[in-house]
């Protein structure tokens, strides 16, 4: 995936009803890079082999 750019990152902080001034810019969308950048590293397990886990919801467990 693209770095996100400083335009891109503005339109996602007015989306989020996020202010981000222009000296915060520069940080803002290299710590977005880097998140998005580590985040592409996991692995997704092959879920088609793995048998479904029926489960209880939490508020049925027995405590």
């Amino acid at each position: 995936m693209p770095d996100l750019s400083f335009d891109e990152v503005r339109v996602l902080a007015k989306a989020s009803s996020l202010e981000v001034s222009e000296e915060d810019l520069v940080e803002v969308t290299h710590r977005l890079n880097v998140i998005i950048s580590g985040i592409e590293n996991f692995s997704h397990p092959d879920l088609d082999k793995v048998d479904p886990v029926p489960f209880r919801p939490l508020d049925e467990v027995d405590s």
